[in-house]
């Protein structure tokens, strides 16, 4: 492997998912399920490991958060139950809300990505033909279809806002793929047997950690956009999956099982 031995940042053992970094890499927002009926937002403070709620008087699910490249805005999908998820777009400093909703039934939103520059969401998003990624202003209005044809799911903007990384069905199994930020250019990354999940851009915009089923274990690796250079970066017999870049480049956080508990864990890039 390319990493070394796993840090353990957790310890309550706690279902986890869509870790990302804060403040330069000093926090990470989750989404923790704190009940069999609430999952909520929560940060890690790395420096002493204590968690706070990121939204302490929420009674609703959230999840899936997205921050722009200056954490001045930020967006979550907000579950009322009957299916309806909701897009909540939201002005850090005031508080303010745009919200995108889809309606009832199977038309729900789910894991956005915000444009590092604020400029636009996209998401992926249920369609007639499959599952669709599409984008919509930071005001929530004015959506776009940027590909469609097969499930797409797991869209994430690179660094400079200038592409957009997204896992598709098109061609049978999940592969992981590149497009323009307009939807345009789309380009398989590599090809692989088994399904690939959550890519995730290194810093400087050149690799992509992701989730792949390999041999029907989930584990973290890397690769580049070009589709060489692919490496291992988590092996064990439990799921590793929800790889975040740290902004320094020289770690990947992740949530790994760990005898049937989920806790934030962190490996050094070699």
């Amino acid at each position: 492997m390319n990493s070394s031995e796993p840090v353990r940042l957790t310890t309550d053992g706690t279902l986890k998912q869509d870790p990302l970094f804060l403040k330069g890499g000093d926090e990470i927002v989750y989404t923790l399920l704190e009940s069999p009926v609430q999952m909520r937002l929560m940060r890690l403070k790395l420096s002493d490991k204590t968690t706070t709620k990121l939204h302490p008087d929420a009674t609703t699910n959230e999840f899936e958060v997205t921050f722009t490249a200056d954490a001045a805005n930020y967006a979550f999908v907000q579950s009322r139950g009957n299916l309806n998820m909701k897009l909540v777009i939201r002005e850090a400093a005031t508080a303010k809300d745009a919200v995108f909703d889809p309606g009832g039934g199977f038309a729900s939103v789910r894991r956005p990505a915000f444009h590092p520059k604020g400029e636009r969401v996209c998401f992926a998003i249920p369609a007639t033909n499959g599952q669709e990624i599409a984008s919509i202003g930071r005001d929530a209005k004015d959506r776009k279809t940027l590909t469609a044809g097969g499930i797409n799911n797991w869209p994430a903007y690179s660094p400079d806002g200038k592409q957009i990384a997204f896992c598709s069905s098109r061609d049978g199994e999940f592969d992981l793929y590149v497009m323009g930020a307009d939807g345009s250019d789309v380009k398989r990354v590599v090809k692989l047997e088994g399904m690939q999940a959550r890519p995730c851009w290194s810093p400087d915009g050149r690799r992509l950690a992701f989730t792949w089923n390999r041999d029907g274990n989930y584990d973290i690796y890397a690769v580049n956009l070009d589709g060489a250079g692919l490496v291992r970066l988590t092996d064990h017999a439990e799921r590793d999956d929800y790889a975040t870049w740290h902004p320094d480049g020289k770690s990947v956080v992740f949530v790994g099982e760990r005898n049937g508990k989920f806790d934030l864990y962190s490996v050094a890039l070699k």
